[in-house]
């Protein structure tokens, strides 16, 4: 009954990869991009699920709070990665996703040396604004759902409305800068670990 939440993130990561596998098979089946569309949304909202099963059944744990950052990096990179070589984003979104994540995760690991963690009531965030941008429900569902949107619509232009490609890249330069705003916070904050 604990392992339920990490069963999920190891469930939506083992998804994507699979997902990812096929569509590099296979990207001009529009079948395939039109289930793509919906099994992003159903890997999206997994990430919500897990933590709303852990803190109703009382299991959260530091564990399993690295653990789902880990899975949602995991997630996001297969996908960035899976558009960056089939050439529907340029390299570089994939270059801000790797640099962001590798520096917030580096530091959140010195922090957590510590006694602190990324999110919750030994939160590494001191300020107000810190910790609205990188912990806060409103920006994590947020950021859940633009990516949620960005991921799963880009295989529905791809499909079915080509034309509709300079939308879908205002959504991907949207999550990606929504990416570095939350990063940001940790990158200032975190000094104080070295």
């Amino acid at each position: 009954m604990n392992q339920i939440p990490n069963i999920i993130s190891i469930f939506r990561t083992a998804l994507t990869i699979a997902l990812a596998i096929f569509i590099l098979k296979d990207s001009e089946n529009k079948d395939l991009l039109n289930f793509a569309f919906w099994l992003t949304w159903f890997v999206i909202a997994l990430d919500g699920i897990d933590g709303i099963i852990a803190r109703a059944l009382k299991i959260t744990s530091d564990f399993g709070a690295f653990f789902d950052i880990a899975c949602d990096r995991i997630v996001e990179l297969i996908y960035i990665s899976l558009f960056v070589i089939l050439q529907w984003v340029p390299f570089w979104i994939l270059v801000v996703f790797l640099v962001r994540g590798i520096l917030v995760d580096g530091i959140r690991g010195f922090a957590n040396k510590e006694g602190k963690t990324a999110f919750g009531e030994k939160s590494m965030m001191v300020s107000q604004l810190g910790k609205f941008l990188t912990s806060s429900r409103f920006m994590r569902a947020f950021y859940g759902a633009i990516k949620a949107l960005a991921f799963a619509t880009m295989f529905i232009v791809q499909a079915y409305y080509p034309n509709f490609l300079n939308l879908e890249m205002l959504l991907i330069y949207l999550m990606t800068l929504t990416c570095i705003i939350r990063g940001i916070p940790v990158l200032i904050e975190g000094k104080r670990y070295f």
